[in-house]
């Protein structure tokens, strides 16, 4: 098993299966954090492009000055 658990963290993928023919992936918490973030990401984009399809979006320019608003806001506080 020592093996098994060094080639997971280095980065591989085991493959374990059970004797009722159940099969399951070893993997590290790395890649599973990482996985976590895609797909929250995607569901992000997702949510945007939806909203965007809707006429919600936010305009080019008011996002600049919400990011502007906020920098200047962040500046002043840990500044």
């Amino acid at each position: 098993m020592f093996e098994t658990f060094d080639e997971v963290a280095a980065g591989e993928t085991q493959y374990i299966s059970h004797k009722n023919g159940t099969e399951i992936a070893m993997v590290s918490v790395d890649k599973i954090e990482k996985l976590y973030s895609e797909i929250e990401l995607h569901k992000n984009l997702a949510i945007g492009y939806a909203q965007a399809l809707r006429g919600e979006g936010v305009s080019t320019n008011d996002l600049k000055e919400r990011l502007k608003k906020k920098e200047k806001d962040l500046r002043k506080k840990y500044a």
